[in-house]
């Protein structure tokens, strides 16, 4: 914690904070702040992990002591079951039952946390590993090899960006503690691969995700920070890392505070609204005032990130000079083009201008992955204090494409939206909205809004499996 800066020190006693409050010390873990899928008081094991790392950074009183018990107790909640596919992850929570014999993944577990803890488990044992004894040291080490042979035996891709970053720094950590050298090559043949599929266009497939970037980018810096432990996963790392940072500072707006879209995977439309793990980077690497991050003494979303923060400011950012330039001051307005992927081809344009930005993204109709892709995507400052965004719903497969001041969506059946703007008068070709007003062009044959709360849901509908079209063009009201 020493090695911090003042600006790294306020956010990392901001998350141990929280995540003492929500320590037991009969459980030995913390509760859930809603990163498991049940509605009955729980515990995280995953954020526990954090937890304890933070506990072992910070080494004040007592510090160690529970930072042990906590990672003993995370370790209990491992599954040792050689021939089934959840072999090696661990409970969400210790509270949801066993899988069972025909377990769904995402319903029944997580593969993931096998990534995410065994990496935070890595760190523990490069970093302190002094304050631990030779039993919890051996049980760590049975908890990772039980990971690795789960983690292998599913098969990954390496398309699956945040997860496959991982997953290379874990093969490689565990295959040159423990002499496997299959391990240690399928670690690099995975970070080699992530990097072929990362330089066809400069991006990741997981495209501008405020969440899932910020994992992206926690990987790469283990890779960076360990270049004893594999030469190829240093250059390789570092190489993508500075690479991310330049395209994630060409949709960042400074005076709006927030990522234009369109985002692949969000969890949110706000960044000063709720924890991103992007938000934890710019917040450790700019000043607390101009962060997209949310003011931590209030009610805030997706909270349980924030537990994250130790390992990443344990890890810290390295950003370039000129796309820390854009995360410190907006730049001037620009127009943005990226192509994601080619089969099927994928384009994300995003606009920036004064005080407000469009994100839109081209999809060939591809049908949605999840409810987590926002493809068209507005933000304009309401006033000093506030943010007024658009979203559409991926109700359809939908081709969008942003320019200066206008939105245009193409799907079947209907365009939906969901406005943040507290006043606003929404017509059928105009939206009056606080400090912004939309022209509206569209061939819909029906138009629907619905007040709910904080928002409005706007509709415009056509018959079963024809097109419509619909045209936004913006001006200061």
């Amino acid at each position: 914690m020493d090695g911090l800066d003042a600006n790294a020190r306020d956010l990392f006693t901001a998350s141990m904070r929280w995540a003492s409050n929500l320590w037991d010390e009969q459980a030995r873990l913390l509760w859930n702040a809603g990163d498991a899928k049940l509605t009955t008081p729980h515990h995280s094991i995953r954020g526990s992990v954090w937890y304890g790392f933070g506990l072992l950074m910070r080494n004040g009183p007592g510090d160690a002591a529970r930072a042990v018990r906590v990672l003993d107790a995370v370790l209990d909640y491992q599954f040792d079951a050689p021939t089934r596919v959840f072999h090696g992850t661990f409970f969400r929570a210790p509270e949801e039952p066993y899988p069972p014999h025909d377990a769904v993944i995402w319903r029944d577990y997580d593969p993931n946390w096998r990534e995410f803890i065994v990496t935070a488990l890595a760190l523990v044992l490069l970093e302190y590993p002094e304050q631990l004894s030779p039993v919890l040291i051996q049980r760590m080490d049975a908890a990772i090899r039980r990971a690795v042979d789960g983690a292998l035996a599913r098969g990954l891709s390496a398309a699956y960006t945040n997860i496959a970053l991982m997953h290379a720094f874990m093969l490689c950590f565990a295959g040159k503690r423990f002499y496997e050298p299959l391990w240690f090559e399928e670690g690099e043949r995975m970070a080699r691969e992530v990097y072929r599929l990362f330089q066809q266009h400069g991006g990741f497939a997981e495209y501008n995700s405020p969440t899932y970037y910020g994992v992206d980018l926690y990987a790469l810096a283990l890779w960076r920070s360990y270049p004893a432990l594999s030469p190829v996963l240093a250059q390789l790392g570092g190489e993508m890392e500075t690479i991310l940072w330049r395209d994630v500072a060409q949709f960042y707006h400074a005076g709006l505070r927030n990522l234009a879209g369109p985002y692949d995977r969000s969890y949110g439309m706000n960044m000063l609204d709720y924890v991103s793990v992007i938000g934890i980077w710019l917040r450790l690497a700019t000043d607390k005032a101009i962060a997209p991050f949310p003011d931590t003494d209030q009610p805030f979303e997706h909270e349980h990130d924030i537990g994250f923060v130790p390992p990443i400011a344990f890890i810290g950012a390295q950003i370039p000079e000129d796309a820390l330039a854009h995360f410190r001051a907006f730049r001037g307005e620009r127009q943005i083009e990226r192509v994601v992927a080619d089969a099927p081809r994928r384009v994300a344009t995003a606009w920036l201008g004064e005080d407000r930005m469009i994100g839109a993204e081209f999809t060939s109709r591809t049908p949605p992955p999840s409810n987590q892709l926002h493809p068209a995507t507005i933000h304009w400052r309401i006033d000093a204090d506030h943010i007024g965004w658009v979203r559409a719903f991926y109700l359809e497969p939908v081709d969008a494409r942003a320019g200066k001041n206008r939105l245009e969506i193409s799907t079947t059946s209907e365009i939906a939206f969901l406005v943040h703007a507290p006043g606003a008068s929404i017509e059928r070709n105009v939206w009056r909205l606080p400090n912004l007003s939309a022209r509206v062009e569209t061939d819909a044959a029906e138009f629907q809004v619905r007040p709910r709360e904080k928002f409005f849901e706007v509709r415009y509908i056509v018959a079963d499996g024809q097109a419509i079209n619909c045209a936004l063009t913006l001006k200061t009201e």
